[in-house]
């Protein structure tokens, strides 16, 4: 023990650092790569956080414009109404090119107001797709319209592809929607069974 230590405090303190020094720090080698690693994992699941954040904040971001937003709000009441007409010429067996054109043989307004529509769901499948938006909230806010709206252009949709866009017209939209779908029905069956007991 040294000789300017003095008292029981400094022995204990001796005897604690003479411990160390035998049975701790020739592990020091090995404990520094731990503390580094898990610094790193800590890190790493850090960024993971702040990019799910940021995933669910810019899907509730889109869709809070796609509500509140003036334009946006135009845009769908434009839908609507031309979601009816179409509705309406569909159910009176008249062909869709008659739909699609208008007299001077260019594009309908109300045709444009689908196709402007069933974009913004292409866009929000591509952001789901490429992990932009979260998925949980895109389906948790969107779904239902999103299937529904798919369901009713099912036709224009159709004839999309089958024309001018190809294949990949609306690729993701309709790949979203079936998948969509699938679990809006199996929710509804679980709905249905639970109000049944």
């Amino acid at each position: 023990m040294p000789e300017t230590c003095w008292g029981p405090v400094c022995g204990w303190i001796h005897i604690v650092s003479q411990w160390l020094k035998i049975h701790v720090i020739p592990f020091a080698p090995l404990i520094t790569p731990l503390v580094a690693m898990l610094a790193g994992a800590i890190a790493l699941y850090s960024i993971h956080v702040a990019r799910v954040t940021a995933r669910r904040r810019a899907a509730i971001d889109f869709f809070l414009k796609t509500d509140m937003d003036k334009g946006m709000a135009d845009i769908y009441k434009a839908f609507r109404d031309s979601l009816a007409l179409w509705e309406d010429h569909a159910a009176a067996n008249k062909p869709i090119e008659d739909f699609i054109k208008g007299p001077d043989g260019k594009l309908s307004d109300d045709y444009r107001n689908i196709n402007t529509y069933l974009n913004i769901h292409e866009l929000v499948a591509v952001g789901i797709r490429n992990r932009v938006f979260d998925h949980a909230v895109c389906y948790n806010f969107w779904s239902d319209a999103l299937v529904r709206h798919t369901e009713r252009t099912k036709a224009i949709i159709e004839h999309e592809v089958s024309t001018e866009g190809g294949a990949a017209a609306y690729w993701e939209l309709r790949s979203l929607s079936s998948k969509w779908k699938k679990r809006l029905v199996k929710w509804q069956a679980k709905q249905t069974k639970k109000a049944t007991r």
